[in-house]
């Protein structure tokens, strides 16, 4: 059915099915031991379809109100607002300058460190979904039969960052366009690149929210760092949902 995901949760579905799978450190290896790989490859960028042409992802350390924004990365190299993710074609990941050299692909000024005792390593900093053109009212009302999603509650997606089952605390069933009955501990899954496919509305700069979490963790030692999301509800086509009381 349609899922209509609020941005609280979106952030979530970025992070996880976006950002990780482009860090270029996982897509050479380097973070196969603690945190997985990615099931994106070298030779993707530039002309793979990540998701439908509504989907526009962002790298933005420069939008002050986020949680990681800054004017250089800790390697010393000039941070700006990059596009990764274009009309849905894949055309940069999350490398820094290291990266680059070591995959030939352009990157972006993101090595990071968490302390002063931690090396820099590839992180994602604010990393955004662009708003589109719908209201939230046009979104409910273009969906027949679907439920709208709020407030994460679990998640889990495999080594390779491709398939994903995710859980909200939260949800409506809409039916003929309307929001009717509550649901509670609404979940779906999905594969990232056919989930990603089947966005089919994206809220207007109206419905976009500023969010991100303080705690994401990778590295060898570990480090947790800070990462910022903004998102505008969405809605996609076809997705599987389960549970729910």
């Amino acid at each position: 059915m349609d899922v209509l995901l609020a941005p609280d949760q979106m952030i979530l579905q970025i992070h996880e099915s976006v950002g990780h799978p482009l860090e270029f450190d996982r897509i050479l290896g380097d973070e196969r031991n603690y945190a997985g790989t990615s099931f994106v490859t070298s030779e993707m960028f530039g002309s793979y379809r990540y998701g439908s042409d509504l989907l526009n992802i962002t790298f933005d350390p420069s939008r002050a109100e986020e949680f990681a924004s800054y004017a250089f990365d800790d390697d010393g190299q000039p941070a700006r607002r990059e596009y990764l993710i274009r009309n849905g074609i894949l055309l940069r990941g999350l490398g820094s300058l290291t990266s680059q050299t070591r995959l030939g692909l352009p990157g972006v000024a993101n090595a990071r460190a968490a302390s002063w005792n931690r090396s820099p390593i590839d992180r994602m900093a604010n990393l955004n979904l662009e708003p589109g053109e719908s209201q939230f009212t046009e979104m409910v009302n273009a969906i027949e039969r679907g439920v709208y999603m709020q407030t994460n509650l679990s998640w889990s997606i495999d080594d390779s960052r491709n398939k994903f089952q995710f859980g909200c605390e939260w949800g409506q069933v809409i039916e003929n366009g309307k929001l009717t009955a509550a649901v509670k501990n609404p979940n779906y899954r999905g594969v990232s690149a056919t989930f990603w496919r089947n966005l089919k509305m994206v809220g207007n700069a109206d419905t976009l929210e500023v969010l991100g979490s303080p705690y994401c963790g990778k590295g060898e030692p570990n480090q947790v760092i800070r990462v910022g999301h903004a998102s505008p509800p969405c809605v996609f086509a076809n997705v599987e949902v389960f549970g729910g009381e």
